[in-house]
């Protein structure tokens, strides 16, 4: 699943990746705090928009999630173990971050996700949009709408609690066929082709040595 931010850029956000995250899911339930994974940190996430996330469902204490059978990558309730939501400009990857984009991107791992990680996926949308005063598109960049009309539209997702989100995602696991998105692999490409093109990015600390 892919979404759009637009924005001049100029507001910064302010609230940290662990307040972020708590939105997204729960600071704590039942005595018990979120355990989740991660790529960058609050300065990343500020100065960079960039932030990766998953949510590790199955080192929590939840029993709901588990009934997991032998492990298998194909089978969904282990694939869907990593669900990576990932907040970038849409270039940073490609060029080595040497070009960002116009846009910021939320994507996932999976074309699908479980009910409870695209309410986490929204909820990030909402947040970061809200935040530097942009505008969000589900349709590839086709139509662009505001944070409050976004939220009408996706409120029966936005309305769940984690515990409701949960239970839906449970059954969810019995039949949602665990397709990875084909982004990766076509940005795998692109940057193959960049560098081809422009080399290898060197960094400071590379050139000083």
């Amino acid at each position: 699943m892919r979404l759009y931010i637009k924005s001049d850029f100029k507001k910064k956000i302010t609230f940290t990746t662990r307040e972020l995250l708590w939105k997204m899911w729960f600071k704590e339930w039942q005595g018990h705090p979120i355990t989740y994974s991660n790529v960058g940190d609050d300065e990343m996430l500020q100065d960079d928009f960039y932030f990766v996330v998953s949510f590790d469902k199955w080192r929590f204490c939840d029993s709901r999630w588990d009934s997991i059978p032998s492990y298998d990558l194909n089978n969904p309730w282990n694939s869907y173990k990593y669900e990576n939501i990932s907040l970038e400009f849409e270039k940073t990857f490609i060029t080595e971050w040497r070009e960002r984009g116009d846009y910021l991107r939320i994507a996932t791992s999976h074309t699908d996700v479980l009910t409870v990680d695209k309410r986490a996926m929204y909820i990030m949308a909402v947040e970061v949009a809200g935040a530097i005063d942009g505008k969000i598109s589900s349709d590839g960049k086709q139509t662009w709408i505001d944070v409050e009309t976004f939220k009408e539209l996706h409120k029966d997702i936005l309305s769940l609690t984690y515990d409701q989100a949960t239970e839906i995602s449970v059954e969810e696991l019995k039949s949602l066929k665990p397709v990875e998105d084909p982004l990766w692999d076509e940005e795998e490409r692109l940057r193959e082709e960049y560098i081809k093109i422009h080399g290898e990015r060197v960094y400071d600390d590379e050139e000083e040595d």
